[in-house]
């Protein structure tokens, strides 16, 4: 009880003072900052626009030792930009400003600005802020109270000098104003809440500070008083945990020996359990629980002599008859042979997300491989379970091959990041001493038996249980904004072809439920967005050619001769920009080779 004693000590020489001046607080002022670019040792997130280049340097700096220096600049809207969608909401207001520098020999105008597009879709370029720079001084540019026009949508903040295309640097840029998501308690806008908001929130009824967040009326009621004051400090003093029946704080486990070592080790993370507790809770409350695995032919049950012997079968069922009520539990295998990542994210949305999946299990560390195209598909794929709005528990299961190799390195490098559980494979086997011919494997050196497929489902049923016991309960859960690898993609969603704009298919012939090349005459449509993702058939064979993709006069060839691929679903990037705008695609033969091309994923 040391917070709360800690808290109770903080509060309550307040409370009198508070309640006396609750109906008298300065008018609020934002207390969130909610973004400080410094490029002390990254771009933070800026990329170039148009030709210009842009890149860290210590040749200057307005604060500490870097900058970010724009160069090679052909036109004058040219300049360093970064994506505002995230930081800023349609109608607020915010305090913003960049400290710009420029050593041309003669004064330039420099200008912040705000692109954005209005009801219509179309672009607009609003000023923030724009002022005469001498050569060799630094200056803000900055507003005070910058109003984000209504409507505005696909935002992005960046620097220009309109009227030059000289050469500049950059730094220190700030975004002060309410987050875009409101959490009841975070009276500072740290996307927290802890005793630094109990500070806040004191600080603000005795007129100590005029800066608090919406978060701060706790209660709801359209005020920020005392009440909030002491509803906040209640609930940090006595957190709520999400009630669970049963004690499995002393669960007795059936396993002994080799075998608990076995289930100890398959379990590599427990991670977060705040989203598992909930969807358990709710299960032996009678509600609706599905749950849903996707991965490649282990999860479709390779291998396996039957349904009810694969491991997706035998956890849910376990699940089911464990934390049930009857028939409130279901599942959904989303298995599909030869398929990775890259094709997982694509059809995650249909597969899994309109099946309303509570918890989802990934599996692909067999099938992908270790390059950026996977990387990047898979931390998508996690990050846009996670962003749900049923808030799904998530899980990351990690096969293995025959020599326990497979891509679960990274992998856990991604769990880790978005604290995530981690039912390994390798970790069962090695932890318990199992012999992978015999007691796992299937005897093809890539997909596991009945056995395997047992041990894997127990690994599962015994995460639950450790997820249950009172030393690994989590109140709550957050998406970190932090990346390993990059989730580009995970505003990624299939389009059928009829539903992209202007859409016409050239010289490709229409086939089954895609298009298949021949001719010259190019695929062309239109797409508001940031690029596109290709799904197509694919395999490890010189017949198998590839295609031009371009967009807005750049070209990408993508091919459909690819390694690790058996003649099923690949998919790779057809384009892709940081920015979302208007994009005219055509796509186009590369050789002579065939191209099967199954679905379009638009990057929104």
């Amino acid at each position: 009880m040391i917070q709360a004693k800690k808290i109770t000590a903080l509060t309550s020489g307040l409370m009198i003072a508070a309640s006396a001046l609750a109906a008298f607080p300065a008018a609020p002022v934002s207390a969130a900052t909610l973004l400080i670019a410094e490029f002390e040792t990254t771009d933070d997130s800026f990329t170039s626009r148009g030709s210009a280049t842009v890149h860290w340097t210590s040749d200057q700096a307005y604060t500490q030792n870097c900058s970010l220096f724009v160069s090679g600049r052909t036109e004058t809207w040219n300049g360093a930009q970064r994506d505002a969608s995230s930081l800023l909401s349609a109608g607020e207001t915010y305090k913003m400003s960049a400290a710009v520098y420029q050593e041309s020999g003669e004064p330039v105008e420099m200008k912040f600005t705000l692109q954005y597009k209005d009801a219509s879709g179309q672009a607009v370029y609003d000023k923030i802020a724009l002022e005469p720079v001498e050569s060799g001084q630094w200056v803000v540019l900055s507003n005070d109270a910058y109003t984000v026009p209504d409507n505005a949508t696909n935002m992005v903040i960046y620097v220009e000098a309109p009227n030059s295309k000289t050469d500049f640097y950059i730094d220190s840029v700030t975004v002060k104003g309410s987050p875009a998501v409101i959490k009841k308690g975070d009276a500072n806008g740290n996307m927290a809440v802890d005793e630094k908001d109990v500070h806040q929130l004191a600080d603000f009824l005795c007129c100590k500070t005029d800066e608090i967040e919406k978060g701060a009326d706790y209660n709801g009621d359209g005020v920020i008083n005392a009440a909030d004051l002491t509803l906040l400090k209640h609930a940090l003093m006595f957190p709520t945990v999400t009630p669970i029946s049963g004690d499995w704080d002393n669960y007795q486990e059936e396993a002994t020996g080799n075998y608990l070592k076995a289930l100890q080790g398959g379990v590599l993370r427990v991670g977060n359990t705040a989203r598992i507790r909930d969807k358990i809770a709710k299960a032996q409350a009678g509600e609706k629980v599905t749950l849903g695995f996707i991965g490649g032919s282990i999860t479709e049950g390779g291998s396996s002599t039957s349904e009810d012997k694969r491991f997706v079968n035998i956890a849910s069922n376990y699940f089911k008859n464990t934390f049930g009520t009857g028939n409130n539990v279901s599942f959904v295998n989303a298995g599909l042979a030869g398929t990775s990542s890259v094709v997982g994210n694509m059809r995650v949305d249909n597969d899994i997300f309109a099946k309303n999946c509570d918890i989802i299990f990934i599996e692909f560390a067999v099938n992908d491989q270790g390059d950026d195209r996977f990387k990047k598909s898979y931390e998508s794929l996690v990050k846009k379970c996670l962003m749900q709005p049923n808030e799904p528990a998530v899980g990351i299961i990690t096969m293995c091959k025959g020599d326990l190799s497979g891509n679960e390195d990274w992998m856990v490098k991604v769990a880790e990041n978005y604290d995530l559980p981690v039912i390994s494979a390798k970790g069962a086997i090695q932890n318990g001493n199992i012999n992978y011919n015999s007691e796992f494997g299937s005897g093809d050196n890539l997909h596991p038996g009945n056995g395997g497929h047992q041990i894997m489902a127990d690994v599962i049923s015994y995460y639950f249980r450790q997820a249950l016991r009172s030393e690994n309960a989590s109140d709550s859960y957050e998406i970190p904004n932090k990346e390993v690898f990059g989730a580009d993609y995970a505003t990624a969603h299939l389009v059928s072809f009829d539903q992209l704009s202007g859409f016409n298919a050239g010289s490709w012939t229409k086939s089954g439920s895609g298009y298949s090349k021949n001719g010259n005459t190019p695929m062309t449509f239109s797409i508001e967005g940031k690029g596109i993702l290709l799904l197509f058939r694919s395999k490890d064979d010189s017949s198998y050619g590839a295609v031009n993709v371009s967009a807005n006069g750049t070209t990408n060839k993508v091919s459909s001769n690819l390694r690790w691929t058996w003649g099923g679903q690949d998919g790779n990037v057809g384009y892709y920009q940081p920015n979302a705008g208007h994009l005219d695609i055509s796509i186009s033969g590369a050789d002579n080779g065939s191209f099967m091309l199954y679905g379009i994923a638009v990057i929104e």
